[in-house]
């Protein structure tokens, strides 16, 4: 009896299936990755533009007239420095006009007048500048704007040098100085090439 049952679980336990194993060998080619998505583009990156180099009589008008206005700044400076001076040398001035004059009208009349024109320098010089920097930029219209600009930056600077005449010779010579700089830099901006440049 005990023989026969250990016959009969003898077979069942010889023919139980074992694990299968997989053996890789050295010259099994492994599948490639799959292809990953481009990351570049054939399409050619903008380039960045370039200006055009301004010619030699645009550098050479935005010189002068950048020295027109350092001199005009130097004049306003000087006259600002000796403004006590010029204040009793107008009101000398306005009262040997008219003499009937009440003396607060006179004081406010001076006042009146130098902060005209001395701020009218002022402000013609930073106009002015504006110009000058759009100038550089190849702006055409800016070129016949600093052209336009010269007339009133000539006339107010020749009533600036009137106004501070009789005191120290740096504010009339300095203003008299920015005046002949203006007009000399705008002779270039005429020349073939400043037009030229002004059209591009």
């Amino acid at each position: 009896m005990a023989g026969s049952t250990r016959s009969e679980q003898g077979p069942t336990t010889a023919h139980r299936p074992l694990p299968r194993r997989v053996v890789l060998t050295g010259n099994v080619a492994a599948p490639p990755p799959p292809a990953r998505p481009a990351v570049t583009s054939d399409i050619a990156p903008p380039l960045p533009r370039s200006r055009p180099p301004r010619p030699a009589t645009v550098r050479a008008a935005v010189a002068l007239w950048w020295a027109g206005c350092l001199a005009a700044v130097t004049g306003i400076s000087a006259a600002l420095l000796d403004l006590g001076a010029l204040r009793d040398r107008l009101a000398v001035l306005a009262t040997a006009e008219d003499p009937a004059a009440p003396a607060d009208l006179v004081t406010d009349g001076v006042r009146a007048t130098i902060a005209l024109v001395l701020g009218g320098v002022g402000a013609l010089v930073a106009v002015s500048l504006v110009w000058t920097a759009l100038v550089l930029r190849g702006s055409g219209w800016a070129r016949w704007a600093l052209v336009l600009t010269v007339v009133p930056a000539v006339l107010v600077l020749d009533v600036a040098q009137t106004v501070v005449t009789g005191g120290a010779d740096l504010d009339r010579w300095a203003l008299v100085a920015a005046a002949v700089l203006c007009v000399l830099a705008v002779v270039p901006l005429f020349s073939r090439s400043a037009r030229a440049a002004g059209r591009r």
